[in-house]
C-alpha cells in the first residue's frame, strides 16, 4: 500500500517539534546563527578584539590602531537519519497514531545532538577547572567545584548574567545533599522538591549525557552565546518497502555545534 496522504511537511513539523520539546542543553545555547543548516557548509563567526583603553587628558591626542579579529568556524557536518517500517500507514495516518513514531524519532534526534554538544563540541573547547584531579564525592566537593567554576567565569570577565551549569545525575546527587541552608538553595520550596534550579548565580541544568571518557560524575558551566548550534530537519520521505509489505519513513537532521570562548565554557569531572 502506496503512502497516498502522506504530508512530509506534517512529519517534519512534528519531527522538530518533539526535537526541541525533548532538549535539555540546546535551548540555552546561542542561536544567533541559525540559518540554513545545509551538510558541509560552516558558519564563520567573527571574534572582535578589544581596542586598546588610553589616557586621553594627559596629551589630547590619540592614535588609532587596528582592530584584530579571531575567526571561529563552525561546521555543520553533523548528518543523523532515522528510517522505519510502518504497516498500514494509511490507516494509521487517519486515525491520528503518527505520534508514537514521531516523539520516538524526536526523543532520538534530541539525545544525539545533545550527547554530541556536551561530550564533543563542549567538552573538547572548555577549559579544565580541575587540573589536579580532585575527587568529587561529597556535597562539600560539589559544592566547591561549583564556586571553582564560578571564580574561574569571573576571572575571566564573563558577564553574571547568562550563565548555566550542567551537572551528571551523581554530581546533581552531592548538590541537593548540600543545599540544607535556604541561603544557599533560595527557597525552601526547592529544599523540600530536591530541585536545584539557581545556585551561585548558574542557572543548573542536569543531564545523564555528560560523559567525559567514561567519567559520569562531572559538571559544565557555560555562558549562552559562547556555545553556538545550528540545526535543521533537512528532509523527511516516504518509500514502499521492497522486501515486506509495509512502507518506510525516513528523515534526516543536520547540525553542527562549537565552543566559541575556551574562557566562557568551564569542565570540573572527578578525579
Amino acid at each position: 500500500m502506496a503512502i497516498d496522504q502522506f504530508i512530509p511537511e506534517v512529519w517534519s513539523a512534528g519531527v522538530t517539534q518533539e526535537f526541541l520539546a525533548n532538549q535539555v542543553v540546546i535551548p540555552t545555547l546561542g542561536t544567533a546563527y541559525t540559518g540554513d543548516a545545509t551538510a558541509g557548509s560552516t558558519v564563520h563567526i567573527i571574534n572582535a578584539t578589544t581596542p586598546t583603553i588610553s589616557d586621553y587628558s594627559a596629551s589630547r591626542t590619540i592614535s588609532p590602531e587596528a582592530l584584530a579579529d579571531t575567526e571561529v568556524q563552525l561546521s555543520i557536518d553533523q548528518e543523523k537519519a532515522f528510517s522505519v517500517n510502518v504497516d498500514d500507514v494509511d490507516r494509521v495516518q487517519a486515525s491520528s497514531e503518527f505520534g508514537p513514531w514521531v516523539a520516538s524519532a524526536g526523543r532520538a534526534l534530541a539525545q544525539d545532538a545533545e550527547s554530541y554538544v556536551l561530550n564533543t563540541a563542549m567538552l573538547v573547547g572548555a577549559t579544565n577547572s580541575n587540573p589536579t584531579d580532585i575527587v568529587v564525592n561529597s556535597a562539600e566537593t560539589a559544592l566547591t567545584a561549583v564556586r571553582t567554576m564560578r571564580t574561574d567565569m569571573s576571572n575571566a570577565k564573563v558577564p553574571a548574567s547568562d550563565r548555566y551549569l550542567v551537572v551528571s545525575p551523581d554530581f546533581a546527587d552531592y548538590l541537593i545533599q548540600g543545599l540544607d541552608d535556604v541561603s544557599v538553595a533560595g527557597q525552601d520550596s526547592e529544599l523540600r522538591n530536591g530541585v536545584i534550579g539557581r545556585l551561585y548565580g548558574f542557572t543548573v541544568l542536569e543531564s545523564p549525557l555528560l560523559d567525559y571518557s567514561g567519567n559520569t560524575n562531572g559538571a559544565m558551566a557555560y555562558h549562552k552565546d559562547m556555545v553556538a548550534f545550528v540545526a535543521q530537519v533537512e528532509r523527511v520521505e516516504s518509500l514502499r518497502n521492497q522486501t515486506k509489505f509495509a512502507d518506510i519513513v525516513r528523515g534526516l537532521l543536520v547540525y553542527g555545534a562549537k565552543t566559541i570562548k575556551s574562557d566562557a565554557v568551564y569542565r570540573y569531572y572527578s578525579g
